[in-house]
């Protein structure tokens, strides 16, 4: 049983120099009744003991209590032992010992854990949190009624606490008390609203009931709570089962957190500070641009050294430089900037915005200058050195005047795309296709829009919740177009639900999502200077609110152009402010929960004619720059730096890349990712996408203020490809790069078996019954083969109680559809051996899972490879050394920059042996996903299979085996028979650019075998459980290794929506293949215990083993068809009235998200 914790709340103040701890044994609680729980608040125990704790001994509790939130489990258990034992009346540590004792999941531990909670009880019978983890033990021990009790006595004593309420509901519906059950489950509902557990409670009770119109809305509400991070689902983990479960810790006395300190957020207004202002006084003229230009300031480190530049365009003349236009304005680190007008970037004419992103992830910033003429694309070949390469990439987008652009990953392929819009033409989205060029989609997908009306700024967020991009081109006049993102290219102009927000007037909009509930918000500005908040009621329909009107306020009406708005934190307290610029000044809005707007900043310095937020200083969050022009025309820069009235920030930054030498899936800018920050209580989301109105996109870090705590407790990152990750404890005050963690994300479900001493990994199973993973080109995908035999490799297996145990896992984001499981047993006569003719097939003949016998074999005498190396003895013998690869591609997973080429020379023709002369080879391999499939098709590249290549006596090479396939996964046995050899043949050649490691080639020769005996072992137990996430260990030649006995609660993962099988018994689901499916995800396995039949083996004789299974895997990757649901369910057979019996009494677990 696993239990797993969140950091503890603390519940006890002890001072520092003798702390005093009463506690009490009592005789039998008495149940308390519904009356009782007006007073049962502060639960009262009489004082029976006391004794002393040690400043040292409440620091090593809380560290105990903090290595269960690293999920250390042996560690924390040995502190709470020691304790426990120094301390045997101190029953708290007492608790904390039985809960890691529980995780540590040892044999026995469950009636360890029960007999120290038991010993508890003994003395004080009302301790919450003892009767409360026995309740967890008697409801995973299927014994309902006795957890009821335990659950019912602390909801009645703690009535405000959610889980106790929702437990007390499961129990009900355990024992099908359908009307109680719903009643509990509501009560947990009304105590935390974000409860997601109790939503699925009601739904289960609700469908029981017939009552199927509120089944479904709760069901709605379950799924929705999905994206919001404030959400908690309830599990048998430590973090998941309520305050009561976990670990307590013991409050050291502490300061107060400090208020906010005094003062306004933003400094006074400074005129910018040119460091060259004297040398270029007399040269450079700043100017004013035409009232129908809007201004664009951008933010983005130019030279790499962490220090925000900025660039504004078209507002500099000189008669020296008559080619000078543009401010390049580059940050000294003194409070000062330079004007550097030799830059590249600064001598281009009718620029009127620029976007930043590395469009080629080589790690530096690139940038795209959207002009009224042909747009241009500089590309930064190394630190601040620039070069045009508009024509070779083919950006140019036309002679449109581009009033607005962003980078973006348009189609999640980890690559930046350019979403363009033109005032006096079609919208463009220029597709990024990874080989340095793009091609235009705009007109092909239905994006070109209605070019009659000018466009004025475009947006990109996911408007659906569905994991990708939406597009919005806001209109100088509505109807405003609105573009939904089905993916691979696939785009639908959206209709009635944004109906009311596309023919409001709007002079600027920027998104956000102000209340962390993982639905993005977006707030517009009209011509009347009214803000609205639009976002999706209960039926997805958006609606907006007016939430502020400016001239309520003294604040004039926005002009067409020279407005902006933007969303940020300018106090660090962790909330988003609305920010609003118009030429009378700028004003900062705080939106209370009332939904009410108060101004918290003002400045009404007039003739502000352009305006952005800059993180010029991190620590303290974003600045404000702005330009003012005066009465006489003049143009003056200006800055209000942070002000005195702030907490403290973070400033956090994304990337898809680790090093150069990595393949990677989001881009290197991380542009597109979303987070949300927790800090204590509090929630900040955020992504790295425009959080203004533009026009032109910065590039820069995120600044969340931590309300004065020291460090920002967790991020949860969804990245532009669709991965979920986690960082910790992430320092205030500081600058930090998270990179994404380059994992293994799906492979097919991993086999232990029991080696005489531990579950031992042994490699994956089914990887060729992948559903509907993407062959690359739109809309093709590569048909799943459900049905593997796999040869375990000899010796693994040890019996353990008269039987093999084998478990199933899934520690990735996937889902395993087991169909069917069997234990074979092939015993040899003396001199034989065996293989399985079984692979992945690409091209080649199509495996038949046979059971393949020889005598004799044939060893290369000599192997080379691509580069000239002796490779021999790498792979003379299966030991899990390969011969070593060349350089990766470091755009495609799993692909190569060459071919990896092995020739393999033997001392005799390979026909001249006594059976069929078959390849029999042993490696791994590493899969590339959906979605880089596809971005290799784009890009033009194609991976190919290996292919074998003989060469006969006549010294010509012939191909004999096109792309025939390679070993379908971790490491494991596959074989080829090799046909149509030239007569006399001692040379093949073996060559592909996918990232296989061949570990040993040899020749078998298979002849026929009479004598084999085949013993099918009975499947006697199969127990479907969550087991947590083995620790994967990736050694030399990217070779996996799983760590059982290391095993983490949780994992950064997401469950496909759909019914999974109930944990316990599916012996009846697996033990023969009828397409009634064992469906279980990330985090669970399936035991199975085989009974061993065999028969004793002779003198001489072998016995080889095969585990033939039947079912199919599906990931969540964006570009897998269905990955975010179990269904549509596979099958094979028409007739599925079997089926779908035993799916409606055993799939009956429906999970989603995370």
């Amino acid at each position: 049983m696993k239990l797993d914790s969140r950091w503890m709340k603390n519940f006890a103040a002890l001072t520092l120099i003798a702390l005093l701890i009463s506690l009490t044994a009592c005789g039998r609680p008495t149940e308390p009744t519904e009356a009782d729980t007006d007073e049962a608040d502060e639960v009262e125990i009489e004082v029976a003991i006391e004794f002393e704790l040690t400043e040292e001994t409440i620091r090593r509790n809380n560290r105990g209590v903090g290595l269960m939130g690293r999920y250390q489990y042996d560690q924390a258990r040995e502190i709470f032992l020691e304790l426990a034992e120094a301390h045997p009346e101190w029953l708290d540590v007492q608790v904390n010992l039985a809960i890691a004792t529980l995780n540590r999941q040892n044999e026995g531990d469950e009636r360890r854990a029960m007999e120290i909670l038991e010993s508890v009880l003994e003395r004080d019978p009302e301790h919450l949190r003892a009767r409360y983890c026995t309740g967890l033990l008697m409801l995973y021990l299927d014994r309902p009624d006795e957890a009821r009790e335990a659950f019912k006595l602390v909801a009645l004593r703690v009535p405000e606490d959610p889980h106790a309420a929702y437990y007390v509901g499961q129990t009900f519906l355990q024992a099908r008390q359908l009307g109680e059950a719903r009643k509990w489950f509501e009560r947990a509902i009304e105590h935390d609203p974000y409860l997601r557990s109790a939503y699925y409670g009601l739904f289960l009770a609700n469908r029981q009931l017939d009552r199927m119109d509120e089944a479904e809305r709760k069901l709605e509400m379950f799924e929705r709570l999905d994206a919001n991070p404030r959400a908690v689902s309830v599990d048998f983990i430590y973090t998941r089962m309520g305050r009561f479960g976990e670990a307590k810790a013991v409050d050291l006395p502490r300061e107060e957190q400090p208020p906010r300190p005094d003062g306004p957020p933003f400094a006074d207004a400074q005129p910018f500070v040119l460091a060259n202002a004297e040398e270029l006084h007399e040269v450079v003229m700043w100017i004013a641009p035409t009232r129908e230009q809007r201004i664009s300031i951008t933010a983005v480190d130019l030279t790499g050294n962490d220090r925000i530049d900025l660039m504004i365009p078209s507002v500099l003349r000189s008669e020296v430089h008559r080619d000078l236009h543009n401010a390049v304005l580059i940050n000294e680190g003194d409070g000062t900037f330079s004007l550097d007008i030799e830059h590249p970037l600064a001598r281009i004419d009718r620029v009127n915005a620029v976007a930043w992103g590395d469009y080629d992830n080589d790690g530096l910033t690139d940038a795209y200058l959207l002009r009224d003429g042909p747009n241009q694309l500089w590309r930064q070949t190394e630190g601040n050195t620039w070069r045009d390469v508009t024509e070779v990439t083919g950006t140019a987008g036309g002679a449109h005047n581009s009033v607005d652009g962003m980078f973006i990953d348009a189609d999640h392929t980890g690559t930046l795309d350019l979403w363009i819009a033109n005032a006096d033409g079609p919208n463009e989205l220029l597709n990024n296709n990874y080989d340095g060029t793009f091609r235009p989609l705009a007109l092909e997908q239905g994006l070109a829009g209605d070019h009659a009306r000018p466009s004025r700024q475009v947006m990109a967020l996911d408007l659906e919740q569905d994991r990708d991009l939406d597009l919005i081109v806001w209109k100088r006049s509505p109807p405003h177009e609105v573009y939904l993102n089905d993916r691979l290219w696939r785009y639908n102009e959206a209709g009635d639900p944004f109906r009311e927000m596309r023919q409001t007037a709007v002079v600027a909009a920027a998104s956000a999502d102000r209340n962390a509930d993982g639905q993005k918000e977006i707030y517009t500005l009209s011509p009347a200077g009214h803000i609205h908040r639009w976002q999706p009621d209960d039926e997805r329909i958006w609606r907006g609110e007016r939430i502020f009107w400016l001239t309520e306020h003294d604040e004039a009406p926005p002009g067409p152009t020279r407005t902006q708005l933007a969303v940020a934190d300018i106090t660090g307290d962790g909330e988003l402010e609305l920010i609003v610029a118009t030429e009378r000044g700028w004003l900062a809005l705080h939106i209370d929960e009332n939904d009410r707007a108060q101004v918290v900043a003002r400045e009404q310095e007039g003739g502000l004619i352009g305006w952005t937020l800059a993180l010029l200083e991190p620590e303290l969050g974003p600045a404000v720059v702005g330009l003012r022009v005066d009465e006489a025309g003049s143009l003056t820069p200006k800055v209000w730096n942070a002000g005195p009235g702030r907490y403290e920030f973070a400033a956090l930054s994304f990337t898809g890349r680790e090093d150069a030498g990595q393949s990677m899936r989001s881009n290197a800018s991380g542009i597109g990712t979303y987070f949300a920050v927790r800090v204590g209580s509090q929630w900040t989301a955020g992504s790295i996408l425009r959080h203004d109105a533009g026009p032109g996109q910065s590039l820069q870090p995120f600044a969340v203020g931590l309300g004065g705590a020291a460090q920002i407790d967790f991020v949860h990152i969804d990245w532009s490809d669709g991965i979920f990750q986690s960082e910790v404890e992430l320092a205030a005050g500081e600058s930090h790069t998270i990179t994404e963690t380059q994992r293994q994300l799906s492979s097919c479900p991993v086999l232990f078996v029991w080696d005489g001493e531990k579950y031992d990994f042994v490699s994956d199973v089914l990887g060729v019954g992948g559903i509907g993973f993407s062959a690359g080109p739109p809309g093709e995908f590569i048909p799943s083969r459900p049905w593997e035999r796999f040869l375990m490799p000899e010796g693994v297996m040890q019996p353990r109680n008269g039987r093999y145990a084998l478990k199933l896992a899934e520690p990735m984001e996937e889902a395993c559809y087991l169909d069917s499981a069997k234990l074979h047993a092939y015993d040899l006569p003396p001199g034989w051996h065996m293989t399985v003719d079984d692979r992945m097939n690409i091209h080649g003949p199509e495996p038949t899972g046979e059971a393949r016998f020889y005598r004799e074999t044939l060893h290369p005498a000599r192997v080379k490879n691509d580069r000239g190396e002796d490779v021999t003895e790498i792979v003379r013998q299966a030991n899990h050394r390969a011969a070593p690869i060349g350089p990766r591609e470091p755009r495609f997973i799993g692909m190569l920059k060459n071919e990896h080429v092995l020739t393999l020379e033997f001392d005799r023709p390979i026909d001249s042996g006594p059976g069929k002369p078959t390849l029999v080879a042993d490696g791994w391999v590493e899969y590339p996903y959906s979605q880089t499939n596809f971005a290799a098709w784009q890009a033009g590249e194609q991976y190919h299979a290996p292919t074998i290549e003989a060469q006969g006596e006549s010294g010509e090479w012939s191909v004999i085996l096109k792309e025939f396939g390679y070993p379908a996964g971790m490491p494991r046995e596959m074989s080829v028979e090799l046909p149509d050899l030239p007569e006399n043949t001692t040379r093949l050649r073996i060559r592909t650019n996918q990232e296989i490691y061949w570990d040993r080639l040899m020749i078998a020769y298979i002849e026929p075998l009479e004598q084999v005996r085949r013993t099918t072992m009975p499947l006697r137990t199969a127990i479907l459980s969550r087991s947590g996430f083995a620790q994967r260990v990736e050694l030399p030649q990217k070779l996996p290794y799983y760590d059982y006995r290391n095993r983490l609660p949780l994992w950064d993962t997401r469950h496909q929506a759909g019914f999974y099988t109930a944990y316990g018994p599916v012996e009846k689901m697996i033990r023969e293949p009828n397409d009634a499916l064992a469906i279980f995800g990330p985090g669970e396995e399936i035991h199975m215990e085989f009974e061993i039949t065999t028969p004793r083996l002779e003198a001489g004789w072998s016995r080889r083993y095969v585990f033939e299974v039947h079912g199919w895997c599906k990931d969540m990757d964006l570009f897998t068809r269905d990955g975010e649901t179990l269904a549509p369910l596979p099958s094979r057979q028409e007739d599925t009235t079997e089926r779908d019996r035993l799916h409606e009494r055993f799939n009956t677990r429906y999970r989603s998200g995370r």
